[in-house]
């Protein structure tokens, strides 16, 4: 099931899909994103994909291959005219070059290094960097072989035995490697230069806010734009047929339930991070005391219905939120699986209903009879949850909601669990505020060239690197190869907002949908005859401001995790 808000006269201001575009930059921009996309998405072919709000994956994807690819040509070509400045040059030439490449590459990498830790790549992709390094440690050793040599020569034919021939020889061959020493940097200087100009042109032109568009269309906006938006597809085709540029993500299907394999511990991959989640448990009492008439009893389907149909009307109101966003609320139902419980299960009817085939992925949806059998009957491994979702700031802020009930004679248990996804990283946004025509593609071309040396162990993992599926034995499942542990959003993703007025709507959407919630459940129970006394006061509990939890904690039939919600949001330069 999904529902967007069906306000009347709908004034809410269109928001502007940036996120692609942004991402599509990123993947030309970071090296490090778009191995982590492709890794994620198109190596395992049997990986469930969780969904990311505002983005084409078909799209970021394809740039994400045409971006590795060039930068592989890219270094297989700078390493092949790299082995002929170390033949050509001279040791002293070369030493000088290391030593100002170090200088260079801690004077300009060092610093962002500290500022965005590094994600840990797995195992079977540590080889390439492995290599690289050996190759550096034996152009290394032949740098100072070179150099002892000539300080060797130096020395034996100083000028008290200087022989005529020798010296004439000797000038000879230091002007012939000179030569091709000079030509050789000046095409290293022409491919970093090049590919500089190349991205420059990507981001300033390609993807720019009036241009931008995932297809080709009836002309180019710029010289070989699309050879180099191509590059790898052809590699990668299998792969990228499922993700369609055109085929962007809309409502579910009347019906179905979106499933989710997720690998880790988060759950609700795709919808960023976990903010105060918390749950309760009410007993069942009758509203009149005394009494030993039995309950009028409910069905959890009628009670979720209540409660989605109550919060959809939040959003009729322009005035409650910013952008009149609440009126795009968005629900639908999610079927959570862990995947290390999907394989450990595997002979279960319902894991074979969600992994048919080891060599697929999981199913992306499942029907409305699994849904109401999970409803009434969930699994340790396998839960139901009715999701609400609003997309705001241009989709850079995304706040979603997880709702599940639990209910027996006497007894109704709730979880609610809110997420935020917040905003792209800054320096990928920056691509609209770049000049078109800028000196900054050849400086950076020129900073390239002093530390290229140092970048030797990083060109030859990008040349020779590889990216294979994680291998699977005949007869076994490897978990990680059908889970999804992070989304093309979240990789890029902050962990902060922007600014104080997102803060705020973020504390505005998860509250109001809060107190929506929990006066609708409340009513909800009196229409059934049920007492509501101890309901009101554990709700007190979630709503009061003044509370302050400060880890996990049982209070009162309520467990909540994380601080509070004044110390558990922050604002990039300072928190609230």
């Amino acid at each position: 099931m999904s529902t967007p808000a069906g306000a009347t006269g709908n004034d809410s201001t269109r928001l502007r899909d940036d996120t692609t575009r942004f991402l599509c930059g990123a993947a030309h921009r970071d090296e490090e994103f778009a191995d982590s996309a492709i890794r994620e998405y198109l190596v395992e072919a049997t990986r469930s994909i969780p969904r990311s709000p505002g983005v084409n994956s078909g799209a970021v994807l394809r740039e994400a291959v045409a971006a590795r690819t060039r930068r592989k040509v890219r270094d297989g070509v700078l390493l092949a005219l790299a082995l002929l400045v170390l033949i050509a040059a001279s040791g002293t030439f070369l030493g000088v070059w290391l030593l100002v490449a170090v200088v260079v590459a801690v004077g300009t990498g060092m610093r962002p290094g500290f500022r965005r830790p590094r994600r840990v790549l797995p195992p079977h992709t540590r080889g390439p960097a492995v290599l690289g390094a050996i190759v550096s440690a034996i152009a290394l050793y032949f740098l100072l072989y070179k150099y002892i040599a000539e300080i060797e020569a130096a020395g034996r034919y100083s000028s008290r035995y200087c022989r005529r021939s020798y010296v004439e020889c000797a000038e000879e061959s230091s002007g012939g490697g000179v030569a091709v020493s000079i030509i050789v940097i000046a095409l290293i200087f022409a491919v970093l230069l090049g590919d500089r100009v190349v991205t420059w042109l990507l981001v300033t032109k390609s993807f720019r806010r009036a241009r931008f568009r995932t297809g080709r269309g009836t002309r180019e906006l710029w010289r070989n734009e699309w050879t180099f938006r191509r590059l790898g597809h052809s590699s990668y085709a299998e792969a990228l047929a499922l993700y369609p540029v055109d085929d962007e993500d809309g409502p579910d299907e009347p019906g179905a339930a979106q499933v989710i394999v997720y690998h880790g511990y988060r759950p609700f991959v795709g919808s960023g991070t976990m903010f105060e989640p918390w749950s309760m448990a009410l007993p069942l009492k009758p509203a009149a005391d005394g009494t030993d008439a039995p309950l009028p009893g409910f069905a959890l389907p009628e009670l979720y219905e209540r409660i989605t149909a109550e919060l959809v009307k939040t959003g009729r109101s322009p005035s409650l939120s910013p952008g009149h966003r609440l009126s795009e609320l968005q629900t639908g139902d999610r079927v959570v699986i862990s995947s290390v419980e999907l394989v450990d299960h595997i002979e279960d009817a319902e894991a074979r209903i969600v992994l048919p085939h080891k060599d697929h992925s999981p199913q992306k949806a499942v029907s409305r009879s699994v849904v109401d059998d999970l409803i009434s009957r969930p699994m340790e491994w396998m839960r139901y949850f009715r999701s609400f979702q609003v997309e705001t700031w241009d989709r850079d802020v995304v706040v979603s909601a997880y709702l599940t009930f639990g209910l027996d004679e006497q007894m109704l248990y709730v979880e609610w669990t809110p997420c935020i996804l917040y905003p792209i990283r800054p320096e990928h946004r920056k691509i609209d505020v770049l000049p078109e025509q800028s000196l900054r593609p050849f400086l950076e071309a020129v900073v390239d060239l002093l530390k290229f040396p140092a970048s030797v162990p990083r060109r030859v993992a990008s040349a020779v690197g590889w990216m294979s599926p994680i291998r699977q034995p005949e007869g076994t499942f490897v978990a990680e190869r059908y889970g999804a542990s992070t989304s093309l959003r979240e990789l890029v993703s902050t962990s902060q907002v922007d600014n104080y007025f997102q803060l705020t709507d973020v504390e505005r959407y998860i509250k109001v949908l809060e107190s929506r919630l929990l006066r609708t459940l409340g009513e909800f129970l009196e229409s059934k005859g049920i007492s509501v006394t101890e309901f009101m006061e554990q709700a007190m509990q979630v709503t009061s401001n003044n509370v302050h939890i400060t880890g996990p904690v049982i209070s009162s039939n309520i467990g909540t995790t994380g601080k509070a919600r004044t110390g558990k949001t922050s604002v990039r330069g300072g928190t609230s």
